[in-house]
C-alpha cells in the first residue's frame, strides 16, 4: 500500500505512528511511559477483586471463551472480551492517571486492549511500552483538538477518545500499514461513545472497558482491509464536526515526535474523581492539625470551578461508587479521618451515619473565576472563627516512592494472592523483557 496523503490530519497523524521509532523517544518520556503502566497496573489489581467485577465476570460467563489471561484472577476470555474487563477493573476504583488539560484517564483504554491482544502473540517489553505511548499520545491529542466543549457538553471523554488510543496501540504491534491504520481510527471514530450521566455508577467504568474492546476491533477490523472513512477526523460530518466545539485546527499534529502531550499524564494521589482533588488538597491541610469537632462547625463553604460543581454536587451519595464523584463526602472523609484512601469511598462510608451527618454542613459555591485545579475551603465555627485553605496549579509528579507505595497498597487491597515486591522487581526490567506477558502471568489467581 502506499503512504497516506500528509495534507489530511487523520492520514498525517497515522503516518507518523507508523514512521514513529523507540530509539527516537527521549529518556524522559520513556522514564514517563513506564511510570504510567506501573500506575495502571497497581488500578487493574486494585480492582479485580471487586465485587463490581465479579458481577461483570459473571455477567459475560456465557460469552468470549477463550486463552486471554485476567490480570489479578483466575478466569480466561477472548482478547476483546479482556479487554473490556481490564478496563472495567482499573476504573472502578477510580485511582488511575488523568491527561488534566482533557481529563481524558489515557492508560485505561489504551493498556487493556494492549494486555488483551499480548495474549495472542509474543510481544517484547519494549514494543508494549511504545505502543502503549502512541495509542496515549494519540487519544489526547484528539481530546485536545475537541475540548473543552466536548467534556462540557456530557461525552464522556475518557471513553470517546480512547478508543481511539486503543486502536492506534494494537494497530502498531500488528504493524498495520498506514492505510490500514487510517480505517483503523474511521472504525474507532463510529464507535466512539460513552456519556457522563454515566458517572456515579458501573456504567462509567464500562463506558472505559467498551472503548478498549472497540478500539481492539477497529484494528482488527482494519488488519483485514475492512474499509472505513480514512479522514474521519476532519471529514464533513467526522468526529471533529460531530463531537468536538471548533474546526480541527494544525494543533492536532503540531510536534509530533518532539512534544510528547502523554508525558504530562498524572496519577491520582485518592480514588475518586480527579475534580474534587484540589478540594481534597485544601480539606487535608487543615485535617493535618485536628482541632474541629462536628459540633463545633457551623457550616463548611467549598467554591471550585463552576464544572466541579456541575460533576460532583452529590450531597447524599448512595454507594461507594457514587461517593467518588461527589464533593460533600469527599470534605466529610477528609476532615473526619484526616485521609482520602481507598476505604474512605466504599458502601460502607458512603452510608455511615456520621459521614452524612459531616455532608449536611456543606455548601458547595461555583466560581468561574477559579480553573479545574483550584479549590477553596471556609470552615465557620460557631465561635465566629473562619479557617480557610486553598489549594490550587498543577499537583506536583507523583514521586517514584509515592507510585511504589500505591502500587503495593492497591495490590494488597484487590489482589493480595500477589507478591508485590516481585511485580515491582519485574515491573523494573519490563523494558527488557522478551514477553510482555510473562508478567502478566505473575498476577494470575490459582483459584
Amino acid at each position: 500500500m502506499k503512504r497516506v496523503d500528509e495534507t489530511s490530519p487523520t492520514q498525517k497523524l497515522v503516518q507518523w505512528v507508523v514512521d514513529s521509532q523507540w530509539a527516537d523517544v527521549d529518556v524522559t518520556t520513556k522514564t514517563s511511559v513506564t511510570s504510567s503502566w506501573m500506575n495502571w497496573l497497581a488500578c487493574a489489581l486494585g480492582g479485580a477483586g471487586s465485587t463490581d467485577s465479579d458481577r461483570l465476570i459473571r455477567a459475560l460467563a456465557p460469552f468470549g471463551h477463550g486463552e486471554a489471561k485476567i490480570i489479578g484472577r483466575a478466569e480466561k476470555f477472548d482478547p476483546a472480551n479482556a479487554a473490556l474487563i481490564h478496563a472495567f477493573t482499573s476504573n472502578i476504583l477510580d485511582f488511575d492517571d488523568t491527561h488534566w488539560p482533557t481529563g481524558i484517564h489515557p492508560a485505561g483504554t489504551v493498556a487493556s486492549a494492549l494486555v488483551a491482544w499480548s495474549s495472542q502473540i509474543n510481544v517484547s517489553g519494549e514494543d508494549f511500552l511504545h505502543a502503549f505511548l502512541l495509542g496515549m499520545e494519540v487519544e489526547c491529542r484528539i481530546g485536545l483538538a475537541v475540548s473543552p466543549g466536548h467534556y462540557e457538553r456530557g461525552w464522556h471523554i475518557t471513553a470517546t477518545c480512547g478508543v481511539f488510543g486503543a486502536a492506534i496501540a494494537v494497530g502498531h504491534l500488528m504493524r498495520l500499514e498506514p492505510q490500514q491504520m487510517a480505517w483503523a481510527l474511521g472504525h474507532a471514530a463510529t464507535k466512539s461513545s460513552g456519556l457522563v450521566a454515566s458517572l456515579g455508577t458501573m456504567a462509567k467504568s464500562l463506558n472505559i472497558a467498551h472503548a478498549a474492546r472497540n478500539g481492539l476491533m477497529a484494528a482488527q477490523l482494519a488488519k483485514h482491509c475492512i474499509t472505513a472513512n480514512d479522514r474521519v477526523l476532519e471529514a464533513r460530518f467526522g468526529f471533529c464536526e460531530v463531537m468536538g466545539s471548533r474546526p480541527l485546527d494544525e494543533g492536532l499534529c503540531a510536534g509530533l515526535g518532539q512534544n510528547w502531550i502523554a508525558s504530562h499524564n498524572t496519577f491520582k494521589p485518592y480514588p475518586c474523581g480527579f475534580l474534587l482533588h484540589p478540594t481534597l488538597e485544601a480539606c487535608l491541610t487543615i485535617a493535618d492539625a485536628p482541632i474541629l469537632a462536628l459540633d463545633d462547625i457551623e457550616r463548611i463553604m467549598v467554591t471550585v470551578h463552576p464544572l466541579s460543581q456541575l460533576r460532583a454536587d452529590r450531597i447524599h451519595p448512595v454507594d461507594g461508587l457514587e461517593s467518588k464523584l461527589s464533593l460533600q463526602h469527599a470534605v466529610a472523609i477528609a476532615l473526619l479521618t484526616g485521609k482520602a484512601g481507598v476505604r474512605g469511598f466504599t458502601d460502607d462510608a458512603a452510608n455511615d451515619l456520621v459521614v452524612h451527618a459531616w455532608r449536611e454542613k456543606i455548601r458547595l459555591i461555583a466560581d468561574e473565576r477559579l480553573n479545574t485545579d483550584e479549590a477553596r475551603v471556609d470552615i465557620h465555627l460557631q465561635s465566629g472563627r473562619v479557617i480557610t485553605r486553598a489549594s490550587g496549579g498543577a499537583q506536583p509528579p507523583m514521586s517514584a516512592q509515592a507510585l511504589e507505595h500505591k502500587f503495593c497498597e492497591l495490590v494488597a487491597f484487590g489482589a493480595p494472592h500477589c507478591n508485590s515486591d516481585k511485580l515491582l522487581e519485574a515491573l523494573a526490567r519490563f523494558p527488557q523483557m522478551a514477553n510482555a506477558a510473562d508478567l502478566i502471568a505473575m498476577t494470575v489467581s490459582q483459584s
